[in-house]
């Protein structure tokens, strides 16, 4: 683990640094320390710290990092985590990339580094793998024989800096997708795509109209002046499609395909026989007959809920990936996260590890659009709001997705990285984050590693009775503005219960999970609360631990608890110390039979 130093004591420092290994809770090993000596007041920097290496798969540790004087005295600690896996798809973590520009058109964000900085800094953020956004040549014809190329929204792209970002993050493990539209041609950027000498056809198109064999391109759904749609069910269209997506993944390296779409398709569509299309099972369809052409993993975005339970069903994706919409027919309020988690959970089935999830959602859109601010030439300079960020992430992870929001970069000198301000997607001005959000946002991304096991794999909905707070908050078991909601899980070897605190969040916010407007306010910590938790019957109870993002970056905590029973079922009560946006509890049950019996 690679850590930096920045001595802010006022003083030369001499002292130490010392790592502490977690698992569920339980120390690994030995603690691991390196000596500092003599580090300048304000000098910063980077030293090592070596683990031994368990090879336990899928399993996420955390590491409490404590800086002590030469008297042993503590003087600041941070935390760290590693994510032990022979893949990235079964934790997902999907970050941008969008440094390979060399010309932005009509903006252009600052501070980017070289592709090795900028990408260890998104490995600082726990980010696994990456998508390499809108690099093609053009929608339909991604790459063509150069040292760069203007794409069809007038932005110059470098060969070079894309092999470097993919050498980059490869020396980092992380995994690479090239972005491209299912059903994207270039209409309105000369020469369109029936002239470019592409092999693209009219006759794989989408037609407003049954016009059949007599359509011509103005006829052609358009999604922009830029873009036309293409039958994402026409075998030919689906074979070309893949033939050129492999030879942009084969030029460049990239591991695999980020699949795009851009979302529902609400108006009724012909093909050029005439026949109305169904997009029932286009994704599915488009996926079993492109992965004959693509050597590589793939994932596929249906931009909401859309024909989703399709693509799922069809086991064609490596992942599950989404640009989740913040409105009633996707995610109309926090609550909706679970169900949305556990549908596709459901649907999916998959074994021996159940579907990796990881949601896009820009957050404080409204904002970020606003005149008023510098970015937008505005004079006011606009930051995120933390407390709509955190409580965002809170509501991802522990309902057992990855936040994808973090792009390649920064935008002002010390943010730390560039965050998605927009619908979505990572081209734009962005907001700048406040030293107290890079912190949370650093806090909660680690956290979601440390205790990856617990939140993301092979989880689900306890068949024990509900829990219940009986002082200190009011508890919910439905999530709802003015109460703590509770929900529990059950995985192998743990019943895990969850506390996400949405008591002083009003009836506006819970239904702005994006915070658009970024006025969520911040959540007051509690006092102690005394929780009755019910438990899942069979196994052989253990030890109950606590942690929260919130606290000591994550630390684990272990609780005293007292069983009893009643006629509901048995039962365990105990005490949680505080609770601010989020505290998880676990509780080990039957842990000697379990995956996770190991730390």
């Amino acid at each position: 683990m690679m850590i930096t130093l920045s001595n802010q004591t006022g003083a030369p420092f001499t002292g130490s640094v010392t790592g502490t290994v977690t698992g569920r809770g339980v120390q690994v090993g030995n603690p691991v320390s390196i000596s500092v000596s003599g580090l300048a007041a304000g000098a910063t920097t980077t030293a090592e710290l070596r683990f031994p290496s368990n090879r336990t798969n899928w399993q996420g540790y955390f590491v409490n990092l404590v800086a002590a004087d030469q008297n042993r005295h503590q003087l600041d600690q941070e935390a760290g985590a590693f994510d032990i896996s022979s893949d990235w798809w079964t934790y997902p973590r999907q970050c941008w990339v969008v440094g390979t520009y060399t010309d932005w058109g009509g903006w252009k964000p600052n501070l980017f580094g070289t592709p090795q900085q900028d990408l260890q800094s998104l490995n600082a953020y726990k980010c696994n793998n990456l998508q390499f956004y809108n690099m093609l040549y053009r929608w339909h014809k991604p790459w063509v024989d150069g040292s760069s190329w203007i794409n069809g929204d007038g932005e110059n792209i470098s060969v070079d800096l894309i092999k470097q970002h993919v050498a980059a993050a490869k020396s980092l493990r992380m995994g690479t997708l090239m972005y491209m539209p299912i059903y994207a041609a270039n209409y309105g950027v000369a020469p369109g795509f029936t002239l470019d000498g592409s092999g693209a056809q009219l006759p794989w198109g989408m037609f407003t109209s049954a016009c059949g064999s007599s359509c011509t391109i103005s006829d052609l759904w358009k999604f922009n002046d830029k873009i036309a749609y293409m039958n994402p069910n026409n075998p030919s269209w689906q074979r070309y499609w893949g033939q050129q997506a492999e030879l942009m993944r084969r030029r460049l390296g990239f591991d695999g395909m980020f699949v795009d779409t851009f979302g529902t398709i609400y108006q009724a569509l012909w093909d050029w026989s005439a026949s109305r299309i169904i997009m029932d099972t286009a994704y599915s369809s488009f996926l079993k007959t492109v992965q004959g052409y693509v050597n590589g993993p793939m994932v596929l975005n249906p931009a909401g809920s859309y024909n989703e339970q399709d693509l799922v069903q069809s086991g064609r994706e490596t992942y599950h990936f989404v640009e989740r919409w913040n409105n009633p027919s996707d995610i109309g309020n926090f609550g909706a996260f679970l169900t949305k988690a556990r549908q596709v959970w459901g649907w999916a089935n998959r074994t021996p590890n159940n579907i990796g999830l990881d949601w896009d959602m820009g957050m404080n859109k409204t904002l970020g659009a606003s005149s008023s601010c510098t970015i937008n030439g505005g004079s006011t300079p606009c930051t995120f709001n933390t407390p709509g960020v955190l409580y965002q992430e809170a509501a991802d992870l522990a309902t057992g997705a990855h936040h994808a929001w973090i792009v390649d970069g920064q935008q002002n000198a010390g943010d730390g990285a560039r965050f998605i301000s927009n619908d979505d997607f990572p081209i734009g001005n962005q907001l700048s984050p406040k030293a107290d959000m890079v912190q949370g946002e650093y806090d909660y991304q680690n956290f979601g590693v440390a205790y990856e096991k617990l939140l993301r794999l092979n989880i689900s909905a306890s068949t024990a009775p509900a829990p219940s707070i009986t002082s200190g908050a009011t508890g919910s078991t439905t999530a709802a503005a003015g109460s703590v909601w509770m929900f529990q899980n059950h995985r192998s070897g743990f019943d895990i219960l969850h506390l996400l605190n949405y008591q002083q969040m009003s009836s506006a916010s819970f239904s702005d999970v994006n915070d658009n407007a970024a006025n969520a306010a911040a959540p007051t910590t509690t006092g102690a609360l005394q929780l009755k938790m019910y438990y899942t019957s069979g196994g052989t109870l253990g030890d109950l631990y606590t942690a929260s993002p919130d606290v000591n970056h994550g630390a684990p905590v272990k609780l005293s608890y007292a069983t009893g029973s009643d006629g509901s079922g048995s039962y365990i009560t105990f005490t949680l110390p505080s609770l601010k946006f989020w505290d998880m509890v676990w509780l080990e049950n039957g842990v000697a039979s379990s995956d996770y019996g190991t730390p």
